[in-house]
């Protein structure tokens, strides 16, 4: 393959034209193979399996088998481009033209390839958030116990100290032996609940904020491959369970173009926020080496079931999305430790 089949253009930050040249000779070689292929598995009555005319073959599917020519080049023609540039598209190609075949020229087409942008980090100290400090009320209290008595069943017809001491069977509170005691478990279940949503809630605060703040701007067609993957994993998930995609949208009252909408605005944040813990990691210097990934590993496997396949273990592309996926949670760590107020 000539060094020189392509041209590159940056059409702006995120999309990159690229103009691939297929010379006819390869063309019409991997086009002959094709027909070949064909041939041998053509049947035409009064002529024996194979041994049909390939010149018939060739009037009969020549235009199918150059457009399977042309699908079975481009692939290879253009992961070579990608590679000698060093880009990573975040969605599938999109071709600007279809090439004319024919002839004896040579096939030229243009791609544009969408990769992410580079960003860097806004100025984090203007994040401004406060931490909530997670009360609970009586109210909400009297409303647990309330649920509580109205769903399990007991011998007692009102809430007393006994009925605290069987409820606490219930709920594995051995510190539980009255009605007091009840109430001050529920007041820290439930302060913990709290406590746990608020870290969230404030944590998706700051990272909202450090987003605008380092400008990050997601590519539209990355958000719609993200999300019409989002579409493809639910109607997997559906077909493997047996149920109907209209009947999951009319039990859960929903329309399925209010479902893409939620994965549209689900795939714009997930890309985002990977985008800015990228720049941050880069930024910021934090490295995840091999002897951390050995030790993430070694943790992993103590935590697996007795069951599973030690070979996964293993597996490069395993280990390398666990890579990804630490250095990601180490990146988010440090960032809420930068920004949160202690």
């Amino acid at each position: 393959m000539d060094d020189n089949f392509y041209t590159r253009k940056d059409v702006d930050q995120s999309t990159v034209e690229l103009t691939i040249t297929i010379p006819r000779d390869a063309f019409d070689k991997s086009y002959k193979n094709l027909l070949e292929e064909n041939t041998k598995k053509a049947q035409l009555n009064g002529f024996r399996k194979g041994k049909v005319p390939t010149d018939i073959v060739e009037s009969q599917v020549s235009s199918s088998i150059k457009i399977e020519t042309l699908e079975k080049l481009i692939p290879l023609y253009l992961a070579t481009a990608l590679q000698k540039e060093g880009l990573l598209p975040v969605a599938p190609p999109e071709y600007k033209d279809f090439p004319k075949l024919d002839g004896t020229e040579d096939i030229t087409l243009t791609v544009l390839i969408t990769i992410m942008p580079e960003f860097k980090l806004g100025d984090l100290k203007k994040i401004n958030v406060q931490k909530q400090d997670a009360v609970i009320t009586d109210e909400e209290i009297n409303e647990v116990l309330t649920n509580i008595f109205k769903n399990n069943k007991t011998e007692f017809k009102e809430m007393n100290d006994e009925w605290a001491k069987e409820t606490a069977k219930i709920l594995k509170a051995e510190e539980v032996n009255n009605m007091q005691t009840l109430r001050e478990y529920i007041k820290n279940v439930l302060k913990t609940q709290k406590e746990e949503a608020l870290k969230h809630q404030l944590e998706e605060q700051v990272l909202e904020q450090a987003v605008k703040l380092s400008n990050i701007s997601i590519p539209q067609p990355a958000i719609k491959y993200e999300a019409e993957e989002r579409e493809r994993s639910f109607e997997h998930d559906m077909q493997a369970r047996q149920i109907k995609v209209e009947d999951f949208l009319k039990a859960n009252d929903i329309t399925i173009e209010k479902m893409r909408e939620l994965w549209l605005e689900d795939a714009k944040q997930a890309l985002e926020t990977d985008a800015f813990l990228k720049a941050y990691m880069k930024e910021r210097g934090i490295k995840f080496n091999d002897e951390d990934l050995a030790k993430k590993i070694e943790e992993i496997k103590k935590n697996a079931p007795k069951d599973t396949d030690p070979s996964i273990f293993e597996d490069e592309e395993w280990k390398e999305y666990i890579r990804r996926v630490s250095m990601k949670d180490l990146a988010f760590k440090r960032f809420i430790e930068e920004v949160v107020p202690k």
